[in-house]
């Protein structure tokens, strides 16, 4: 690297710092690059040729940047191929907790509660991340039924009772930003036309709950409500039941759901430290 020109025009010595930021933040990059096409294969691992194209950089770098993540244990190694290691579930986990804390902690009660009294297949805690939800907890049967939902996952709000629930009883700028992207289609059932999503939001908001058909998991309907606090959304839970089986009964039951996942969001805000 060359040196810095003084104002006399002789040249100084780079200091360490500008000798090395580069270098450091170049390896960071990339070593971050390598976690996310990890994190974003298909399958369960990922040769080095793979990255390398992947990142844009050559095997032998792929490979001394695998070796590195490996030697630190966020990444693992079966036969040739890599994966994501314990080491970045253990970092993940410590973030949850970090940021949302005092929501896991009080929330296993109620979650259990809500999942008792109405005989939902699951039952989730979400908070809203950027234009997705984050799961921070879910209660299953062991051989229940299975859904796009996991703890430490993302799923798209729009797609969501979940993320209903929040966006409508949060501030007007964090709404439209979400909704100036495109809306995703997570089945043939989500709503994607911006008009009719602001009127669930509406709905949702009179009601104090949201309701989400088949848009996220064909075969599954799912009924949130908001944490609140001061009026704004800091959560949500939600349970979902089969579609099969509620036959015309839906709406009052729906109601029913709703009312219990009230009870439950009501719960959580109650063993909040208060703020």
């Amino acid at each position: 690297m060359i040196g810095l020109m003084e104002a006399d025009g002789t040249l100084r010595p780079p200091t360490g710092r500008e000798a090395g930021d580069g270098v450091v933040q170049s390896s960071a990059s990339k070593a971050l690059a390598v976690l996310e096409v990890l994190s974003r294969s298909q399958d369960a691992t990922v040769g080095v040729s793979e990255v390398a194209a992947e990142i844009g950089v050559p095997k032998s770098t792929a490979h001394r940047l695998l070796k590195t993540l490996e030697q630190h244990g966020f990444v693992g190694r079966t036969g040739i191929r890599y994966r994501v290691g314990g080491s970045l579930f253990e970092l993940a986990e410590a973030a949850l907790w970090s940021e949302y804390g005092e929501l896991r902690e009080v929330a296993p009660k109620p979650l259990n509660w809500l999942f008792e009294r109405s005989e939902a297949i699951a039952v989730h805690l979400a908070v809203l991340s950027g234009p997705s939800v984050l799961y921070l907890d879910k209660v299953t049967r062991p051989a229940g039924t299975r859904l796009p939902s996991r703890v430490g996952g993302r799923f798209p709000a729009t797609c969501t009772a979940l993320g209903k629930a929040m966006l409508a009883f949060s501030p007007p700028p964090l709404v439209h930003g979400i909704l100036d992207r495109p809306m995703p289609r997570a089945t043939p059932y989500s709503v994607v036309h911006r008009r009719q999503f602001v009127d669930q939001l509406r709905t949702a908001a009179q009601a104090g709950y949201a309701v989400e058909r088949e848009e996220s998991c064909q075969g599954t309907l799912c009924v949130a409500a908001p944490v609140l606090r001061h009026g704004k959304a800091v959560a949500a839970v939600s349970l979902c039941v089969p579609t099969r089986g509620l036959g015309r009964a839906a709406d009052q039951r729906l109601g029913s759901f709703g009312r219990l996942a009230v009870e439950a969001a009501g719960q959580i805000r109650e063993l909040l430290p208060a703020s």
